[in-house]
């Protein structure tokens, strides 16, 4: 049985609409309706909050460091007549109580023209980035004269992210002191050249941890 009956106008229309409503009822419940509801289970309106915070602590760390290289950070507090080793490990002490692992290595002390230098080399871990900073604002407002140098700030777990959770920080600590009215010089090496470097071209530490 054939049909050979065309259509006519009106019903080429009607079948029109109802191809373009077929389809686009197709398009809406198995593509449209699928997109919506993937974007929906991958909202990062929470991960570019913290990705936000993350870049705003990153610019605060960058800042600390510029303050340390501009010398900024540095040359406050008492300089103490040479050996006050004793009261300095006191104040370390005291700044680094609350924090979970600390660690101070000692370098000889080296002394230049009456000034003598007393470098620490000091790694910590604290249980969050502001804890961290308090600590290093408390060494730069410290009772005896230090200079903190070659700061590093990194995350202390594998995700990266400074926002929460531990910090490790490592960093150089120089105290300084003076030989005026000092009593006793042994310990001392002396620095007579030009580059900083040791007068016997020779060093040695001891070490400290918590």
């Amino acid at each position: 049985m054939k049909l050979n009956r065309q259509f006519s106008k009106k019903e080429t229309v009607l079948i029109l609409i109802l191809t373009f409503a077929l389809l686009g009822f197709i398009y809406y419940f198995f593509t449209y309706d699928y997109l919506e509801s993937q974007l929906r289970n991958y909202d990062t309106t929470d991960l570019d909050s913290q990705i936000a915070l993350e870049q705003q602590r990153a610019a605060r760390i960058t800042q600390m460091k510029q303050d340390i290289a501009n010398g900024t950070v540095a040359y406050s507090g008492e300089v103490a007549t040479y050996n006050n080793l004793s009261n300095e490990m006191t104040e370390l002490n005291n700044i680094f109580s609350g924090t979970s692992v600390y660690n101070f290595d000692f370098q000889e002390p080296e002394a230049t023209d009456g000034t003598v230098r007393r470098n620490i080399n000091i790694t910590f871990t604290s249980n969050s980035y502001a804890e961290a900073e308090n600590i290093i604002s408390s060494l730069y407002s410290c009772k005896y004269r230090c200079l903190i140098s070659d700061l590093d700030i990194s995350a202390g777990s594998d995700s990266g992210i400074l926002q929460s959770g531990p910090v490790s920080v490592s960093m150089k600590v120089t105290f300084f002191e003076t030989l005026e009215g000092a009593t006793d010089t042994s310990g001392i090496i002396v620095d007579n050249s030009s580059d900083g470097s040791s007068a016997d071209g020779t060093s040695s530490s001891s070490s400290i941890s918590s």
